[in-house]
């Protein structure tokens, strides 16, 4: 069974290629010929831009042969440099004590280190982190089915994981609200943009079929990355085992 690897524009094209069953070169070929522009200049569309290419694709080389059975996400995030993942990629519930211990570790000043830890007793005075701490339903791991979002965050209106992942970003404004200082610099500086490719089974995996598509249809004709060029995993609370994990890199 194939497998969804969006790693790369070339990745992406053979996982499609294997779905449908046919060479890169008729997908490439497809992709480049269709000019979703026009097809809406004709007025005959009633259907979004996802669905008009799925179409226009299928129009071409067929229905898939296979389905998606596993897929390839990128968990995007900052951590310590001697961060390996021996536990593999823990949900926010599980992972919060090492994130604040972590973050408590990095500011040389003493009065500051106090000061965070009067702040993890007495509580965050921040909306978001209160949100997702609140709540196993926001504890992910969360992961981009596209590996390029990571460096497209703006065009894509996501948040730049890579460069803060939230809920530091959110002890660190709670920190700022309560006791006037700023440390987000300090601590952002302390980590490394981290990458953690890894692969799970999806029993869905033909929901992902159109926003690979529109990625690599944007990627074939030079055009900006946007938020329908990707899609998101949630892991609903539950760890991604190490065993799990294909890649870790340090961009």
């Amino acid at each position: 069974m194939p497998v969804l690897d969006c790693e790369s524009y070339e990745s992406s094209v053979e996982s499609i290629s294997s779905l449908y069953g046919v060479n890169t070169s008729e997908v490439i070929g497809s992709l480049r010929a269709i000019d979703l522009e026009r097809e809406y200049e004709k007025g005959t569309t009633v259907v979004g831009p996802h669905e008009l290419l799925l179409r226009l694709l299928e129009s071409r080389i067929g229905s898939p042969a296979q389905t998606f059975q596993h897929v390839c996400w990128f968990h995007l995030t900052r951590v310590p440099p001697d961060t390996d993942f021996a536990e593999g990629i823990l949900p926010l519930h599980d992972a919060l004590p090492r994130i604040w211990q972590t973050i408590i570790s990095i500011p040389t000043d003493p009065g500051t280190k106090a000061n965070l830890r009067k702040l993890q007793e007495s509580g965050v005075p921040d909306y978001l982190y209160t949100l997702k701490t609140g709540n196993r339903l926001h504890s992910g791991p969360f992961a981009m089915l596209v590996k390029e979002s990571a460096f497209n965050a703006h065009s894509m209106r996501n948040h730049d994981y890579l460069a803060f992942p939230e809920i530091i970003e959110d002890i660190c404004n709670g920190y700022q609200t309560k006791f006037g200082g700023r440390i987000h610099e300090e601590v952002s500086a302390a980590l490394r943009p981290c990458i953690v490719k890894f692969e799970v089974a999806e029993e869905e995996g033909e929901n992902l079929i159109k926003p690979v598509l529109n990625y690599c249809w944007h990627k074939e004709h030079g055009q900006e990355l946007g938020l329908g060029t990707n899609t998101c995993y949630d892991g609903n609370g539950k760890l991604i085992p190490r065993s799990a994990i294909r890649e870790i890199e340090f961009p």
